[in-house]
């Protein structure tokens, strides 16, 4: 009865008009009505997008200030992180200052063994090609050369990055039509308008959460989908042109030993492995 009186008590969200409620309210009411799989599930994503949203405000901070010690680093995450899961109960990579992008890559993995539902595993995997793809057009845009690309980004790749790797000069890296949101992502990321090219990437991700597998209206899937675009709308109630194109110049004139891989308005960078 709890997941019922949820779904049927949430205000519709819509792609032109701001978040109707906060992430915090949300999940409060998610804790309070959900129960045993449903609620361990909704965990599951909440513990993602927390462990995400921290590393990109780790980021920020590192830009701002490249010698922040970790305690004021932690001291300014606790200020401005607004996810549900207190600090202590992320992984201890995600609380330092470090290179994290692979990291992070290998949380996804780890949530796709996880997770129950195919609604978690698809999302997970669509993550990581969003990520990875976004990350080599924006390292193509700024003149890095394959031999650059794969010393940023060391380690193990997945299944999208020997295609890009092998097809460096190709406008779609070689991945042909395996994406439908390819050539949406490829226009964004070229967009001189930042905002406009980061409202098609939210577009991108909006449509994607619509078509993942909900088996029923009054499934946690449900749930999960409405945490996942309300996250969305809190973003782009956020964005900031200006800091944006701030952190943008200072990517675009960085040397490219110490590139840092970021979205088209100043969100969610990751230093020395690139950026998803």
């Amino acid at each position: 009865m709890g997941l019922v009186y949820l779904i049927t008590g949430l205000p519709r969200l819509r792609r032109d008009e701001s978040a109707p409620m906060s992430r915090d309210v949300f999940v409060e009411r998610c804790l309070d009505q959900l129960r045993d799989n449903s609620l361990a599930e909704m965990k599951r994503l909440i513990r993602i997008e927390s462990v995400e949203e921290t590393i990109r405000l780790s980021l920020n901070a590192q830009l701002a200030e490249p010698s922040v010690r970790v305690r004021d680093l932690q001291d300014k995450l606790l200020h401005e992180r607004k996810c549900a899961l207190d600090l202590e109960e992320l992984p201890a990579w995600a609380r330092e200052p470090m290179a994290q992008h692979q990291l992070l890559r290998r949380h996804y993995y780890e949530l796709t063994r996880e997770s129950k539902t195919p609604f978690l595993r698809k999302w997970a995997h669509f993550q990581v090609d969003l990520r990875e793809i976004k990350t080599a057009l924006l390292c193509r845009q700024i003149g890095m050369s394959r031999k650059e690309f794969l010393q940023q980004m060391q380690g193990s790749f997945d299944a999208s990055s020997p295609l890009m790797i092998r097809n460096w000069d190709e406008p779609r890296l070689g991945l042909g039509n395996r994406f439908v949101w390819l050539s949406t992502v490829i226009e964004a990321l070229s967009n001189d308008d930042m905002l406009a090219g980061e409202t098609a990437l939210i577009d991108v991700q909006w449509k994607h959460i619509d078509a993942l597998p909900v088996p029923d209206l009054f499934s946690v899937e449900t749930v999960m989908a409405y945490y996942l675009q309300l996250r969305l709308l809190e973003r782009k109630d956020s964005w900031n042109r200006e800091h944006g194109k701030s952190i943008l110049d200072y990517i675009l004139n960085i040397d490219l030993g110490d590139n840092i891989g970021i979205d088209s308005v100043g969100h969610e960078q990751a230093a020395s492995h690139g950026a998803p």
